[in-house]
């Protein structure tokens, strides 16, 4: 089911009204939410609702192994043994078949023949957001984050809500167990028509910013980079990352206002990333849940146990956050380089302090200059995203470095008013887009409903069609 499409907008629809019509009981709002839920992900392929059984399985056990125990060794033993079944779910999913090449290419390199097998393995859309949201489950009832169990029918709503079930944000289960127990939610014109703003807002950003960036410019860019001036090629490593940030913000403020039409309410996941001044400030605006959740759950735990390991610390953690992305080495590699980075920035801090020396503020065109470093660093290690093998990267580099022999610059005036909307959106300020909502949301429903069936019949009937979101490939 196309999440820009007609058809998912109708199952919305339908969704809402069962939900109106079980209003008197919050059990069964949240037992026809869950039976939603997982039709929608069954649309993808009826062998996913395996998957959400299997996991809300192994972790709802495991918690309630932790919950129920005082003894330190069992809630350990509950925690290890939930959390390493979803890993190896994960692992054999995403992972084996990298691994697999891998440890071939290295037999092949030594003049042995490959051993281990290839498998034909269906890759589950969105299994990386699932995995880690259904681990937070028995990880905040160990930390004591998480006060009480779920039942396991609310566990299967809380994994599975289909507004968020393909590219987050991760939801923690400390985060959404009081949504869990609140009162049914009533037919709230307001919270709805704030709903439908929010998913406006993100076919905006998807539709009419990413996929035109995409078929304009990013597309045939890496599809032929030699055949191109450098000039375009460094044109289209910018307009990627833009592309990506609407693409991925887009979904989230669909996935935020589908889930608010419910009367659940979901964690932001952008901070206008790209006025970063460093590359560790960067990872503190840019898909919060997911970077938050490896500096709480994998960093913190790494700074206990070696805390006089912190460089390696980093590094582990940001080469996980690129294989998390994709199984691929171009992600490791990815990762390593952002977590050095990041590692060169702590030592240079950790210097000036030591030094007695206050820490850097950059003020009037040293700040921009600084936002726009940040930016291009950013922009240019996305290459590594966007490429299927770290092969493919190094020709964009050598195109950007004036190796390639083309001479085309086919910027179309389309292209050019893109990226402009693009970085106006991302560089207008907070307040102004707050008093916009504000207006919006304001509206009454007669002028808000029309607007919305005619916004997206014209988004879809002429936009560039771009395809699905990036993030449902990792």
């Amino acid at each position: 089911m196309q999440i820009t499409g007609i058809g998912y907008f109708a199952f919305v629809v339908i969704a809402l009204f069962g939900h109106h019509l079980l209003k008197a009981s919050t059990q069964w709002q949240k037992h026809w939410l869950t039976a939603c839920s997982f039709y929608f992900y069954m649309t993808l392929d009826w062998r996913f609702a395996g998957l959400l059984v299997a996991l809300s399985a192994c972790n709802h056990i495991g918690g309630a192994a932790i919950a129920s125990s005082s003894n330190p060794s069992r809630r350990k033993t509950g925690l290890i043994a939930s959390v390493s079944a979803s890993l190896l779910i994960l692992f054999y999913f995403k992972y084996f078949n990298f691994f697999a090449e891998s440890i071939n290419g290295f037999l092949t390199l030594i003049s042995l023949a490959p051993a281990v097998p290839l498998l034909d393995i269906l890759l589950p859309v969105g299994i990386s957001f699932l995995v880690f949201q259904a681990i937070t489950y028995p990880l905040d009832l160990y930390l004591g984050r998480l006060k009480q169990t779920y039942s396991f029918p609310d566990f299967l709503l809380f994994l599975s809500f289909f507004p968020r079930l393909l590219s987050g944000p991760i939801v923690r289960a400390s985060y959404f167990s009081p949504q869990l127990v609140q009162a049914p939610f009533a037919n709230d014109p307001r919270a709805r028509i704030e709903g439908i703003v929010l998913v406006m807002r993100g076919l905006i950003k998807k539709v009419l910013l990413a996929d035109t960036l995409g078929v304009a410019l990013v597309d045939p860019m890496f599809a032929n980079p030699q055949g191109f001036a450098w000039g375009f090629v460094a044109l289209g490593v910018l307009a990627y990352s833009l592309q990506v940030y609407m693409d991925l913000s887009g979904y989230t403020d669909m996935a935020l206002g589908v889930g608010r039409m419910f009367g659940y309410r979901l964690p932001d996941n952008f901070n206008r990333p790209y006025l970063a001044t460093s590359i560790a400030n960067f990872w503190q605006r840019w898909h919060i849940t997911m970077s938050s959740f490896f500096r709480d759950y994998l960093y913190h735990g790494l700074s206990r146990a070696w805390p006089e390991r912190t460089y390696a610390n980093l590094l582990l953690v940001f080469v996980l956050i690129g294989l998390w992305h994709g199984a691929g080495w171009n992600f490791v590699i990815y990762g390593a380089i952002h977590g050095s980075l990041v590692g060169w920035e702590h030592w240079r801090s950790s210097r000036r302090k030591a030094l007695g020396l206050p820490a850097v503020v950059y003020r009037g065109w040293q700040l921009v200059g600084q936002i726009a470093f940040i930016f291009l660093l950013v922009a240019l290690t996305r290459v590594l995203f966007r490429c299927d093998t770290a092969g493919d990267a190094l020709l964009i580099y050598g195109s950007l470095l004036g190796t390639g022999e083309g001479e085309a610059f086919p910027v179309s005036a389309l292209a050019l008013a893109a990226l402009a909307a693009t970085i106006l959106l991302h560089l207008s300020p907070i307040g102004w887009r707050d008093r916009i909502m504000g207006v919006a949301s304001a509206l009454p429903w007669w002028v808000i409903a029309p607007g919305f069936v005619g916004l997206s019949y014209a988004l879809l009937a002429l936009g560039p069609g771009g395809g699905g979101f990036i993030y449902f490939n990792f």
